[in-house]
């Protein structure tokens, strides 16, 4: 809803703004909140139904213009068939006097244009956005209806997490007897195009798809290039496509190869890469068919790349484990733990010679108590939050020193404080015994820091690039 210098077509006509509180049928304008290329986009307020509400204003220039009028409201039509969380939802469209507007769910939040300026993303917070917007565009193209300008202007999350896609001021309603094209899916025919263009190609070129920029049939796969694009800046932090001027971006999309995400940004999960690239490709037969199987590879990769989820221990690394922590024992604790299996191995001899096995309960109820000890004793528990903080993609260093625990990341992401946090809840509930485990989270370390802290002793995890970024690397 807000407005985005590289949109296209853009109008010259001045947007007359209706002052503050005037009605549009029971609909009270109260304050401006974006502009595109369309319209004003105002806060209002639905008198009739006592809500906020979103209401987006067509210039008089454009509504004189027949065509693009009913451009207008084929996004509401469009639109309005959606109803899935990840969608803003359409409540009406009309027109008073000589002013025509579309009035839809306020959203409240950040765009992710703005969260990537904000540098308030990390990995796992971008593969999150992807399955919302992917299971959206789903919805969307599942309907016959393709978005086509998915940016991340268009984009918002709310507080809470969630994600909405605005604006389908640029969506085609395919029809069901429109061609179908490969893998089931559907075309537009040259004589539709024409109806959604004005003398110039639509979109934002730095999204949109080599099919777009040609001048060629557009299926639902031009959606799943422009998501491709946004994943790539929501994880690097830059886009992919964008140049200096209209023209060169537009050749970009349509010719050029991406480069790798992991020479941006080195902690890019390999797999993020892969599936990147295959909704980059030119040919739209080589993207994903459809933006269920994108959305069903991220959700896989979001499994992969939380700590929370990591793959189960095997039980022979369980024994290793286990044999560690025994080898590592104080002499005093070594001692007290021989004394108590001594005394349970004579306990258990007696009562399986001695008794029945309905009196069994006691003595295993011992064993199951010894083990619990050993099992979630503090060193174990300290491994197993280095082990889940080592996998998130942000973290650079975990040092550890007796019961405090010091993580390096690279920017000061509330996700990532949350995430680390989380697990570190986590790992002290299931202390049985000894102190809680503090945890301190730095990002702005030097270089001089860095390798001060890599010399010294309870380095338990350092990522790759940051040894060879280091003054000693």
């Amino acid at each position: 809803m807000s407005s985005d210098p590289d949109s296209a077509p853009q109008s010259t006509a001045i947007l007359v703004q209706p002052l503050a509180n005037q009605m549009l049928k029971q609909f009270r304008l109260e304050g401006l909140l974006g502009e595109g290329g369309m319209g004003l986009v105002y806060r209002a307020y639905d008198t009739r139904l006592h809500r906020p509400v979103a209401v987006k204003l067509l210039s008089s220039a454009l509504t004189a213009d027949p065509q693009r009028k009913q451009r207008f409201f084929q996004e509401a039509r469009a639109a309005a068939r959606i109803s899935h969380p990840a969608v803003a939802q359409i409540f009406d469209a009309d027109e008073q006097d000589s002013t025509t507007f579309i009035v839809m769910e306020l959203v409240e939040g950040k765009t992710v244009q703005q969260l990537i300026q904000g540098q308030e993303l990390d990995v796992l917070g971008a593969i999150d956005i992807g399955i919302q917007v992917a299971d959206g565009l789903a919805k969307a193209h599942s309907l016959g209806i393709v978005h086509r300008d998915i940016k991340p202007a268009n984009v918002m999350r709310t507080s809470d997490g969630h994600v909405k896609i605005l604006d389908f001021g640029l969506a085609k309603w395919l029809e069901v007897t429109t061609q179908m094209g490969p893998a089931g899916t559907q075309r537009l025919e040259a004589s539709q195009i024409a109806h959604t263009r004005t003398g110039i190609v639509m979109g934002t070129p730095a999204y949109m798809s080599p099919e777009q920029v040609r001048g060629l049939p557009v299926d639902l796969r031009a959606d799943i290039f422009a998501l491709g694009v946004m994943l790539f800046e929501m994880a690097t932090g830059q886009s992919p496509f964008r140049r200096e001027n209209f023209m060169d971006a537009l050749h970009a999309a349509a010719f050029e190869e991406t480069p790798p995400m992991n020479s941006i940004r080195p902690q890019v999960p390999e797999q993020l890469q892969r599936i990147v690239e295959r909704c980059l490709k030119k040919r739209p037969e080589d993207r994903y068919p459809n933006a269920r199987s994108l959305a069903e590879d991220l959700r896989v990769l979001r499994r992969n790349t939380e700590a929370a989820v990591a793959q189960p221990t095997t039980w022979r690394q369980r024994l290793v484990d286990a044999w560690e922590e025994i080898r590592q024992l104080s002499p005093s604790r070594a001692i007290w733990y021989g004394v108590g299996l001594v005394v349970v191995g004579v306990v258990i001899y007696w009562s399986v010679s001695r008794m029945s096995a309905g009196t069994l309960a006691a003595p295993a109820l011992a064993v199951l108590f010894l083990f619990r000890q050993i099992r979630n004793q503090p060193q174990r528990m300290q491994e197993k939050f280095v082990r889940r903080t080592s996998k998130i993609p942000e973290v650079r260093m975990v040092v550890s020193r007796e019961h405090q625990i010091t993580v390096i990341i690279d920017q000061p992401v509330a996700q990532l404080y949350g995430r680390l946090n989380g697990h570190l809840r986590s790992c002290n509930r299931k202390l049985f015994f000894g102190p809680p485990m503090t945890l301190t989270i730095l990002h702005d370390q030097t270089p001089e820091q860095t390798h001060t802290l890599l010399a010294s002793p309870g380095v338990h995890y350092v990522r790759d690039d940051v040894v060879a970024k280091s003054p000693a690397g």
